[in-house]
């Protein structure tokens, strides 16, 4: 690892805060990284426990191929699903009995590059958003359990499928919903809620693997977006990029910071403090501690505090008790021979790797989320769940589960992992499993 700028010798650091959008009740999790968007999970103890008996099973339910997780509310379960090459589907299930109460889609003929679904479905009260691989967008009735609206971000507002497919997970806020065309003229789109209806759009910004975060920074509401200048070849080399700042009420571009990171951006940037941010990513682009003396001027400029040559592929990293945790799998430490390169990694702050696993566990490009002090981390491979203590002293596991029957060489088990009370949803390319964690 390069230090490219001194150490954070003088940072305070504050909790990073997230706007509402809805109200949450007790035990949902109605979207993307769960009720406050950061994949930190409410848990009934100051400390994680693993069972003394291991994980139950509660419940499995078969699915088609894919890599969207599910979303949770009011007792119930949302995935978004395929009907093989001929449509997409939103299934619902009940998140006691894994009984399917529901399901309803659209016609969308064909295939993408790595067959299934890409997106977490985003519940709020009634309504339930939609994102497919393919472009279209759509708003889901629950009390009618029908289709309310659908919009093609590519055939409607001029969008351009990247290589993989569209992946921006529905993001709600006040009474929008924010979807990426990712077109020539067409970035990002606000979406009514209630009607499909365009609200606001920006201009171009590129292409993206990933998600808008919303985050509050520096006091305010802001859209954070990883771009690149077009949808790349995937090759293992870093590449120019873009991260944006938009006002999630207008569209209005409030910063810009150009990078050297990532070709195919996945994992959104995280908060660190009001004046710092870390950004990471796969394909050899690495990880970037970025700071700004003055994070509420116009056009913000940023320094470089560290650059790592680890970087996350396809989850989002952690900010726990000044460190930051993240899984530094990707396709160039895929292979057996280069997975000790890789491995789930605790930096400080001043860029110094306290620890990490290499191939002992590796974890590949699995989820995790964080319940109290712990990690719980689903194995990409073939879909070990592994509780892990969130401390820079060392790497120290708590327990291990094995959930799924069917175990490959390499699965692609790479779904966010979804929690509910203390109950944990984990999907693989075939099967949803409920697990209980409880004691």
């Amino acid at each position: 690892m390069t230090v490219v700028v001194a150490a954070l010798s003088a940072l305070t650091l504050a909790a990073p805060s997230v706007p509402p959008s809805a109200a949450v009740a007790e035990g949902d999790w109605p979207q993307y990284l769960g009720p406050t968007r950061d994949g930190v999970a409410p848990w009934p103890e100051e400390s994680f426990t693993w069972p003394a008996d291991g994980p139950q099973i509660v419940w499995r339910v078969e699915t088609g191929p894919g890599y969207g997780g599910v979303a949770i509310a009011d007792g119930e379960v949302f995935l978004f699903d395929r009907e093989k090459d001929e449509g997409d589907v939103l299934r619902v299930f009940d998140l006691a009995s894994g009984e399917e109460l529901w399901a309803e889609g659209y016609e969308q003929k064909g295939r993408l590059n790595f067959d299934g679904s890409r997106t977490v479905p985003t519940v709020v009260g009634n309504r339930v958003f939609t994102a497919s691989g393919f472009g279209p967008v759509a708003c889901f009735d629950r009390e009618e359990q029908t289709l309310a609206w659908i919009v093609d971000v590519g055939e409607e507002l001029g969008g351009v499928q990247p290589m993989f497919g569209w992946c921006v997970h529905p993001v709600a806020y006040d009474d929008v919903v924010l979807a990426g065309p990712l077109g020539a003229s067409t970035g990002v789109v606000a979406l009514d809620q209630e009607t499909g209806n365009v609200r606001w759009e920006t201009g171009h910004v590129g292409f993206s693997h990933s998600a808008p975060s919303l985050v509050t920074w520096a006091g305010r509401d802001q859209l954070l977006f990883n771009t690149c200048p077009k949808s790349g070849s995937g090759q293992d080399e870093a590449a120019p990029g873009t991260i944006w700042s938009f006002d999630p009420k207008t569209g209005e571009t409030l910063w810009r910071h150009d990078l050297t990171l990532c070709r195919l951006p996945i994992p959104a940037p995280i908060v660190i403090d009001d004046n710092t941010l870390f950004a990471t990513g796969g394909y050899r682009a690495g990880s970037v501690l970025l700071r700004t003396k003055d994070a509420k001027a116009k056009g913000v400029a940023f320094e470089e505090v560290f650059r790592s040559t680890r970087g996350a592929q396809i989850h989002a990293p952690f900010l726990y008790e000044d460190h930051i945790y993240a899984l530094v799998n990707e396709n160039y430490t895929n292979s057996r021979r280069r997975r000790g390169e890789g491995g789930l990694v605790c930096f400080d702050l001043s860029g110094k790797e306290k620890w990490r696993t290499g191939d002992d566990p590796n974890f590949g490009r699995g989820g995790l989320v964080r319940v109290a002090d712990a990690f719980l981390v689903q194995d990409g491979f073939q879909g070990d769940l592994a509780a892990v203590r969130a401390t820079p002293e060392g790497y120290e596991e708590l327990g291990r589960f094995e959930p799924f029957e069917i175990r490959q060489r390499d699965g692609q088990l790479w779904a966010p992992p979804a929690i509910s009370g203390t109950k944990i949803l984990m999907r693989s390319q075939s099967e949803l499993v409920c697990v209980e964690l409880a004691p």
